[in-house]
């Protein structure tokens, strides 16, 4: 039961990451949208994402894990697909100046944002599991 919820805890601050670094994400009004998301991600990470790795092992090994970054993406499209009130739009990237280290401004499309928000979600997630394991 502390794994599950430890997992639990993982992916509704990876999705909290996602959602306040990229503005354009939406869940609308209702929580229970906000619980679904989180749920999809913890199932994806629980369920699918070990099941994939097995099956997958061969081409997991070859592209470094990005099976995990392949079933996030299609988490999120499916999330657009089958939640009306979750959105993600494109956006404008200002830029940002992170210690000496310059980003330039990009403008991100639809497309290009669903990856940058499944590899927000990927990196806290692998971020995390290194620091409470």
């Amino acid at each position: 039961m502390r794994h599950y919820l430890k997992q639990l805890i993982i992916a509704a601050i990876a999705f909290y990451t996602a959602y306040t670094l990229i503005p354009t994400v939406s869940v609308g009004q209702n929580p229970k949208n906000i619980l679904i998301t989180i749920g999809g991600i913890l199932l994806v990470s629980l369920i699918i994402q070990p099941i994939f790795s097995i099956i997958l092992l061969p081409i997991n090994f070859l592209t470094f894990g990005l099976v995990a970054f392949i079933l996030n993406v299609a988490l999120i499209f499916a999330l657009i697909q089958f939640l009306p009130a979750f959105s993600i739009a494109p956006y404008d990237f200002p830029g940002a100046n992170i210690g000496g280290f310059i980003v330039p401004a990009a403008r991100l499309t639809q497309i290009a944002t669903i990856l940058a928000a499944a590899t927000i979600i990927i990196v806290v997630q692998k971020i995390l599991h290194l620091i409470f394991e």
